[in-house]
């Protein structure tokens, strides 16, 4: 029976990581025919992606769910979100993951509040020619300072002061709706951010999180606040077949451990 079962969980890790492959291979053609007559420079690159995903990728009140609401946690897939649409956090998932095709770095940062952190908002770093830029493909805007460079986390985290200038044109549609909206944060309480408090997750985000963080700051010497992730971390399909190597390992252990 303990044959059986890892069997099963190795074939569908297996299943996992070559649907991985062949999604990842859809949303490169995704990124390619974006940028195909833009500028090489890659900030170039990444502003017009970024457009692309503002104006082109629609959104919803939340993320589609990967395979199963149990799953959840796991976020959405980058090609689910370009077919069907998402909100912050799947949209800047989708520029990460198409970024990473054209071998640009970025990862997602998270901004807060000091009232009601658990509501935040993502965008996204993208490293381009030495240089941080933050970007946000889901109101169309970037960050930079008072004489146009651009900023990165650790500026934020500094204290610098960002201008939020709008770098899309077009508006973001709503799926389902009618609804749009031109780039640029709505002038409500809900956007005006602590930027000194932004981090490279919401750990303050359910009791889980928040004992994570409160365990693993320290240790870490608060460097868990700067620590950025890699872009194949982006993808629920790599997650959950590494969670059930995982499992068939502990199982195979446990069954070697106690003889059954």
């Amino acid at each position: 029976m303990l044959i059986v079962v890892l069997a099963a969980a190795v074939t569908a890790a297996l299943v996992l990581v070559a649907l991985y492959h062949h999604r990842r291979l859809q949303v490169a053609r995704f990124a390619r025919a974006v940028v195909l007559h833009c500028g090489g420079a890659p900030h170039e690159v990444a502003f017009t992606l970024g457009r692309a995903i503002f104006t082109d990728v629609g959104r919803l009140p939340r993320d589609p769910v990967f395979l199963t609401r149990l799953l959840a946690p796991l976020g959405a897939s980058p090609v689910t979100v370009l077919r069907q649409g998402g909100c912050c956090s799947g949209l800047h998932r989708l520029y990460i993951t198409a970024l990473d095709t054209l071998g640009i770095r970025s990862a997602q940062v998270t901004v807060l509040r000091r009232v009601n952190p658990e509501h935040a908002h993502c965008f996204v770093q993208v490293k381009a020619a030495g240089n941080a830029y933050l970007i946000d493909v889901d109101y169309g805007v970037w960050f930079h300072d008072e004489r146009g460079r651009p900023l990165g986390l650790r500026d934020l985290q500094r204290g610098v002061a960002p201008v939020i200038e709008p770098f899309a044109s077009g508006v973001a549609r709503y799926v389902g709706s009618s609804h749009t909206r031109p780039p640029g944060f709505p002038d409500r309480d809900y956007y005006r951010f602590d930027y000194e408090l932004t981090r490279t997750a919401n750990w303050a985000e359910g009791p889980v999180k928040r004992l994570a963080y409160f365990v693993l700051r320290p240790l870490t010497g608060g460097r868990i606040d700067r620590l950025l992730l890699p872009p194949v971390l982006e993808w629920p399909e790599l997650l959950l077949a590494v969670a059930l190597c995982g499992c068939a390992m502990l199982a195979l252990l446990a069954a070697r451990l106690f003889g059954t």
